[in-house]
C-alpha cells in the first residue's frame, strides 16, 4: 500500500508540476504574443514612415528632374535657333571674300607698292641728311 500511496503522491506531484508548467508555458506564450504584437505595430509604423519618406524623396527627385529637363529643353532651343544664324553669317563672310578676291588682291598689291615707295623716300632722306652743307648745296658734286 505504501507503494500505491507513493505512486499516487508521485502522480499528484507530476500532475501539479504539469499544471504549473502548462500555466508557465501559457504565460510565456501570452508574453510572446504581446511582444510579437508590439513588434508588428512597430514594424508597421516604421514601414509607413519609410514609405512616406520614400514617396517624399521620389517626389522631390521628380521635381528636380523636371526642372533640369526644362532647362535642357530651353538651352537646346536656344542653340538650335542660333546655330543656323551663325552658319549663315560664316557662309556670308566666306562668300564675300570669294566675290571680292580680285579687289582684295588689288588692295594688297597697292599696299605693298605704297610701302615700297614710302621706304624708298625714307631711305633717300636719310642718305641726304648725312651729307655736309657744301655737298648739299652743290647737289653732291663737291664735299661728298
Amino acid at each position: 500500500m505504501t507503494e500505491k500511496k507513493n505512486a499516487h503522491t508521485t502522480a499528484r506531484s507530476a500532475n501539479a508540476n504539469a499544471k504549473a508548467t502548462a500555466t508557465k508555458a501559457k504565460e510565456t506564450t501570452d508574453k510572446a504574443k504581446d511582444t510579437a504584437n508590439k513588434a508588428e505595430t512597430t514594424a508597421k509604423t516604421a514601414a509607413a514612415g519609410a514609405a512616406t519618406t520614400a514617396a517624399h524623396t521620389a517626389h522631390a527627385a521628380a521635381d528636380k528632374a523636371q526642372v533640369a529637363a526644362g532647362k535642357a529643353v530651353t538651352t537646346g532651343r536656344t542653340v538650335a535657333a542660333e546655330a543656323p544664324k551663325k552658319a549663315a553669317a560664316a557662309a556670308g563672310s566666306a562668300w564675300m571674300v570669294i566675290k571680292a578676291r580680285k579687289v582684295l588682291a588689288a588692295v594688297a598689291g597697292a599696299g605693298a607698292a605704297a610701302a615700297g615707295a614710302a621706304t624708298a623716300v625714307v631711305l633717300r632722306r636719310r642718305a641726304a641728311r648725312r651729307r655736309n652743307p657744301l655737298a648739299r648745296l652743290t647737289g653732291g658734286r663737291l664735299g661728298a
